[in-house]
């Protein structure tokens, strides 16, 4: 049953294939999550689906004009298509498929499902009932723990698909925005789809969360913003990872700890070698003792969440601990310092309990064939 019911993975971003100039190219891209890790992201295992023409991201509900012709084919293969040959079966062979994940930054996530936009992602997130607090003329999470079995449950579904269709029958661009403003969804072409669950199909992307979000963010705007590491300190640390030696697998060893503001322009690989890598030795004995603590949780954190075999005791541990890191830098630095990432890592253990190690399907593969597609479309192009 393997390979004639498969399960696809969508994913939607955009890509810079000019450089000097600013001009956004997006790709709709699907793989095969029946295929082992190893192959699933190959460049001849993945599907493109769309190229959607730029100079600018196509905004909001527009996305659907895209989208229609794919669902087309994936209520198609819902029902069930006929192969005439294949090179195991040279009788005809019945195929189906169902789209069972999407795997997507957050601007993007609210576009291809019919989320509302990018600025809700600091009021509230699609999946639970929790809202943001707004205190001193901006929004946090602060207390999102205090009763962790209120507000971060699954939302309603029957609700979800209720709404989507009254939004498609407001007769004006004010009603649409009036009524977005109320329920925070609009349609979108995927729920045509019988099966799509547009609550729990969608998963927080820990490349984006957990490394670009939460990883940066703990030592760019606490620990350098507050003064813990300094310009010198900064250059200490970069000696002391120069003194490092890794296998070639792992990358080239950070060289831009003590540029710019610190750590100048790491990518998301970049973070999570950090953390995984580098930041104990480095940081420990610059860092006072609550920093400490929230070092030593979330190295845990990123060490568990980055495995390829994982067990269910060891992502409940990764939560709890990211439990223990929100009240950390909530008694210590402030309520306005619980930000929206920290409140979308609470979600990751149910993520994984859906759908196995985060690594099946975090979106660095994704970003991958974005660099894969870039250069293939200016070659096209000149």
């Amino acid at each position: 049953m393997a390979d004639s019911h498969l399960g696809l993975m969508l994913n939607l971003d955009w890509f810079q294939p000019y450089e000097g100039t600013v001009y956004s190219t997006g790709v709709i891209y699907a793989a095969i999550c029946n295929l082992p890790r190893d192959i699933r992201f190959k460049r001849e295992n993945m599907l493109i689906l769309g190229i959607l023409p730029g100079p600018n991201e196509v905004s909001l509900h527009k996305i659907n004009h895209y989208l229609a012709p794919i669902v087309d084919e994936l209520l198609s293969l819902w029902t069930g298509i006929i192969l005439n040959r294949t090179f195991e079966y040279q009788n005809e062979r019945n195929i189906c498929a169902a789209l069972i994940l999407i795997s997507c930054n957050i601007p993007a996530v609210r576009k291809i499902c019919g989320q509302c936009g990018h600025i809700s992602v600091l009021v509230s997130y699609h999946r639970c009932e929790k809202k943001s607090n707004y205190e001193n003329g901006q929004h946090n999470f602060a207390g999102i723990i205090d009763d962790m079995n209120e507000g971060l449950e699954d939302r309603n579904l029957v609700q979800h698909r209720e709404d989507a269709v009254r939004w498609r029958r407001c007769n004006s661009k004010a009603a649409r925005d009036r009524f977005v403003q109320q329920t925070g969804v609009r349609w979108s072409e995927l729920l045509r789809l019988p099966y799509f669950d547009p609550i729990r199909f969608i998963i927080v992307d820990p490349m984006h969360c957990l490394f670009l979000g939460i990883a940066k963010w703990i030592v760019k705007r606490i620990w350098i913003d507050e003064g813990i590491l300094t310009p010198n300190v900064l250059k200490e640390i970069q000696k002391k990872i120069n003194q490092f030696q890794v296998t070639s697998n792992l990358g080239r060893i950070l060289r831009k700890v003590d540029c710019g503001e610190g750590f100048s322009h790491f990518t998301a690989d970049q973070w999570r070698n950090f953390f995984t890598i580098y930041a104990t030795v480095a940081l420990w004995e610059h860092l006072p003792e609550k920093d400490q603590k929230i070092l030593s949780q979330f190295v845990r954190i990123c060490s568990i969440f980055v495995c390829r075999i994982v067990n269910v005791d060891s992502i409940r541990e990764a939560n709890r601990k990211l439990i223990e890191i929100v009240k950390l830098i909530e008694e210590n630095y402030g309520r306005n310092k619980i930000t929206p990432n920290l409140h979308l890592s609470l979600h990751l253990h149910d993520c994984s309990s859906d759908y196995g190690p985060l690594y099946t399907f975090w979106c660095f593969s994704f970003e991958r064939m974005n660099g894969i597609i870039s250069k293939a479309y200016f070659f096209f192009l000149f």
